[in-house]
């Protein structure tokens, strides 16, 4: 886990015990089916617009002609290669951490805002693997959406600090 040097505001007394950030080549492509496509469409509609532009410079073709093309490569940029350069710009203001106490989420692109879950509110968590030590887990607490930890590396050392982790795992089924 590429660690980061992330100042948290703890309570007095509670201690640090794990902290990371998601592995950034597995958050950045974690989508790259849905990249593929994306990039696929968007190369696809640009044509298309540069056709219809052509027809309307050389042919007098109504400027209509334009829009539905100029519409459907802006969606498909956001599917394709704008989702990867949003998602390694949103990795860097994503950092996790556990204290003895709570777990701790800062992963606003915007604002500073760190969501806190406390450890005594744990519920149990589901896993999606991306590798042998590479997960996503979806941790679940009692009064709380569902909170998702992407793309951890060495999860076993995030894992073996959470309490009750031997009721609390799914079977290996199981997944996001």
């Amino acid at each position: 886990m590429s660690n980061g040097s992330f100042q948290w505001s703890l309570a007095e007394g509670e201690t640090l015990l794990w902290q990371g950030r998601p592995a950034p080549r597995c958050y950045t492509f974690r989508h790259w089916l849905q990249a593929t496509i994306g990039t696929i469409l968007f190369l696809a509609c640009s044509f298309w617009l540069m056709v219809g532009v052509q027809l309307v410079r050389a042919h007098g073709y109504s400027q209509l002609l334009i829009i539905a093309p100029l519409l459907l490569v802006v969606a498909a940029f956001f599917v394709g290669p704008g989702q990867l350069i949003l998602a390694r710009w949103r990795w860097e203001k994503i950092f996790y951490a556990l204290t003895d106490q709570r777990l701790l989420v800062r992963n606003r692109l915007f604002g500073s805002k760190t969501l806190t879950y406390q450890l005594s509110d744990f519920k149990h968590f589901k896993q999606k693997k991306y590798g042998q030590q590479l997960l996503s887990l979806r941790m679940s607490f009692n009064g709380s959406a569902p909170i998702v930890l992407e793309c951890l590396e060495f999860p076993d050392n995030f894992l073996n600090l959470l309490p009750n982790k031997d009721s609390s795992a799914p079977p290996p089924e199981n997944t996001i």
